[in-house]
């Protein structure tokens, strides 16, 4: 029953996207599962701007770092300047399969550590070496040095780390889900490490804001319109409307011989639609492609509720998605 429900879910927002129907704000506090309404409640409204951009860049420190034996954390810094965090399993092993982990944050926000735990549940559980990139952030470093900075740590780690590079993946959360999208984009038409899956959850992959999605998710406490418009201009500043693929993958006008794709986002996401119809359009390009579509979910909610059981039951489809990805 579930099933059939998250089925009508789909495609009836996908009827909403196609047909161009308008849509007004939606009250959050209405439509989230019960599970989480009490600790969205306690939730405090945010602005993101240029003021207030380096209280919230400090809030994105780690004040410590879960550890684990079974996996060897180590910072490199490459010969760019870039710094990369590595992660190996303890586990011995000749080669290992690779992921590049992109970390999310709006283009603008961020750091390798805020997902600390997460990646040494997926180096344990997948076996698998993971890079992930302290990239530039703008404003201060607009659009492309971001993605200059993923590709360089892609094409370092097949080149320095014991990786098999018939399993090499990329994947991130939010705007390192979009740049998850870029980066396979970017790999595809110029060359570099073939990539065997791409996992982009609830990725930021339109800078047009036109969706009926991003019209309908307006609450302060979570992603919202508001914040992804100040967040597109930072990034991309007077060059939205004429932006890259490479830079906002909804752009992309061929999407054939992408890697295969697990995609989720939740109903309450400003960039439900812009997912799913990525998902559509790599479907009809010919990509296998696994789309999860959460009810009653906002943006990223399980990093803010890791612990509740729905967030336990979203990080274990996806986890799972990449142990069997990288078999």
């Amino acid at each position: 029953m579930k099933k059939c429900l998250a089925l009508v879910l789909v495609f009836g927002l996908m009827a909403g996207i196609a047909s161009g129907e308008e849509f007004s704000a939606w009250d959050i506090e209405e439509r989230i599962i019960p599970e989480l309404k009490d600790d969205f409640l306690k939730m405090p409204a945010m602005e993101i701007n240029a003021e207030t951009l380096p209280a919230l860049r400090k809030a994105f420190v780690p004040s410590s770092l879960p550890k684990d034996e079974g996996v060897k954390v180590y910072d490199e810094v490459l010969a760019s300047g870039l710094r990369v965090r590595v992660y190996v399993p303890a586990a011995e092993a000749e080669k290992y399969p690779a992921l590049l982990w992109i970390h999310g944050g709006g283009h603008i926000l961020g750091m390798p550590e805020q997902d600390e735990a997460l990646l040494l549940r997926m180096a344990k559980e997948a076996g698998c070496i993971i890079t992930a990139p302290d990239y530039r952030l703008a404003p201060e470093h607009p659009y492309p040095a971001d993605i200059d900075d993923c590709y360089e740590a892609l094409v370092w780690m097949t080149e320095n780390l014991p990786v098999r590079k018939d399993r090499v993946a990329v994947a991130g959360q939010s705007a390192g889900g979009g740049l998850t999208a870029a980066l396979a984009l970017r790999v595809r038409d110029y060359g570099g490490p073939a990539l065997c899956f791409q996992m982009p959850l609830y990725p930021m992959l339109d800078c047009r804001n036109i969706t009926p999605s991003i019209s309908q998710i307006v609450d302060h406490r979570v992603w919202n319109r508001d914040f992804n418009v100040t967040a597109w201009r930072m990034y991309l500043g007077e060059g939205v409307r004429g932006a890259s693929e490479y830079a906002s993958p909804a752009l992309a006008e061929d999407l054939s011989d992408l890697p295969p794709t697990y995609i989720m986002v939740g109903q309450l996401d400003p960039f439900r639609d812009e997912s799913m119809n990525y998902a559509q359009r790599l479907l009809q390009a010919g990509v296998p492609v696994e789309l999860r579509v959460m009810p009653g979910v906002f943006h990223g909610f399980e990093t803010y509720f890791p612990g509740s059981d729905a967030g336990r039951k979203v990080i274990d489809e996806y986890v799972k998605a990449l142990v069997n990805a990288l078999k």
